[in-house]
C-alpha cells in the first residue's frame, strides 16, 4: 500500500511537472490582463512562475523537513527578487488562488485516474494547503523588509528636510525650525547643524524658531545642546523668532537664555550680524 501511495504521488508531481510551462504562461496571461503594469515583468516572472509551479508539483511528494526548506529558501529569495522588481504584494497575493485551481485540476484528474480513497485524497489536499500556506508566508516576509527599509528612508529624507540649514552669506547660516521637535527631529537637529557648519565654514548660526508652535523643557533642553556642540566648534549661535507667548513660556519653565543672543525676528538677527539683502 506504501508503494502505492508513493507511485500516484509520483504520477501528480510528473503530470503537474510537465504543464508547468504551461500553467506559469497561463497565469501571466491572466495575471497581466488584471494588473496591466505587470506586463512589463513578464519575461522576468514568468521563470519565477514556472519555479512556482515546479516547487508545488515537488512539494506533494517530498517528504517534510525537505519539503519546510526548499519553501523557505524559494520563498526569501523569489520574495526579495519580486519586491525588488517593483511588483506589489497584492498583486502577487492575487495569484495564490490560479496556482491553487490549476493544480487542483490535476490533483481531480490522478486522483480519477488512480482510485484515490477519500483518506488519500484529504492527505494530498492537506499537504497542497500547508504548502501554499508555507510559500505565502516565506514569500511575503522580503516584502516586509523591502517596505520597511523603503519607509525608513522616506522618513530619514523628510527628517533631513525638515532640518534645512540655510548659508545666506559667508561664514552666516540660518536653520529656520518649522513644526514640532521630537527626538528623532532633534537628534537630526543636532547631527545637521554640526555637520552644515562644518562643511560651509559658518562662524554665525542664526536658529529660527518662528514656525515652532511651543518650546517646552524638551525642546529647550535640544536647543542648549545644539548651542553647546556649536560653539566647541567655534560657531557662534544665535536665536530668532521667539514669540511673546514664547518668552512667557520660556521664564514660566525657569529656563535661561540670558547667555544666547536672542531676537524676535530673523531679520533683527541678520541685521545685528550685519548682514543686508
Amino acid at each position: 500500500m506504501a508503494e502505492q501511495i508513493d507511485l500516484t504521488l509520483e504520477e501528480l508531481t510528473d503530470r503537474i511537472l510537465d504543464q508547468r510551462v504551461q500553467l506559469a504562461e497561463q497565469i501571466t496571461e491572466e495575471q497581466n490582463k488584471r494588473y496591466s503594469r505587470l506586463r512589463s515583468m513578464s519575461e522576468n516572472l514568468l521563470p519565477l512562475r514556472i519555479g512556482l509551479v515546479t516547487l508545488y508539483g515537488e512539494a506533494l511528494s517530498m517528504d517534510p523537513l525537505e519539503r519546510a526548506n526548499r519553501i523557505e529558501k524559494w520563498g526569501l529569495e523569489t520574495g526579495k527578487q519580486c519586491a525588488e522588481m517593483g511588483t506589489t504584494l497584492d498583486s502577487m497575493l492575487k495569484e495564490v488562488p490560479l496556482y491553487r485551481n490549476a493544480i487542483g485540476e490535476l490533483i481531480k484528474e490522478v486522483a480519477i485516474t488512480y482510485d484515490y480513497s477519500a483518506a488519500k485524497l484529504y492527505e494530498v489536499i492537506t499537504v497542497l494547503d500547508q504548502t501554499v500556506n508555507e510559500i505565502v508566508y516565506y514569500f511575503c516576509l522580503p516584502f516586509v523588509e523591502v517596505q520597511t527599509k523603503n519607509l525608513q528612508a522616506s522618513q530619514e529624507q523628510m527628517l533631513e528636510m525638515s532640518v534645512p540649514v540655510v548659508p545666506v552669506d559667508n561664514g552666516v547660516a540660518v536653520l529656520p525650525l518649522v513644526g514640532t521637535i521630537d527626538t528623532h527631529r532633534a537628534k537630526m537637529i543636532m547631527e545637521e547643524s554640526l555637520t552644515k557648519c562644518l562643511e560651509l565654514n559658518v562662524d554665525q548660526f542664526v536658529i529660527d524658531l518662528s514656525g515652532v508652535a511651543m518650546v517646552d523643557t524638551f525642546v529647550a533642553q535640544k536647543l542648549f545642546q545644539v548651542i553647546d556642540s556649536l560653539k566647541l566648534i567655534g560657531v557662534v549661535p544665535k536665536i530668532s523668532g521667539i514669540s511673546p507667548e514664547m518668552a512667557q513660556t520660556i521664564v514660566q519653565l525657569g529656563l535661561d537664555f540670558k547667555e544666547i543672543p536672542s531676537y524676535a525676528t530673523l531679520k533683527a538677527a541678520l541685521s545685528e550680524i550685519g548682514f543686508k539683502r
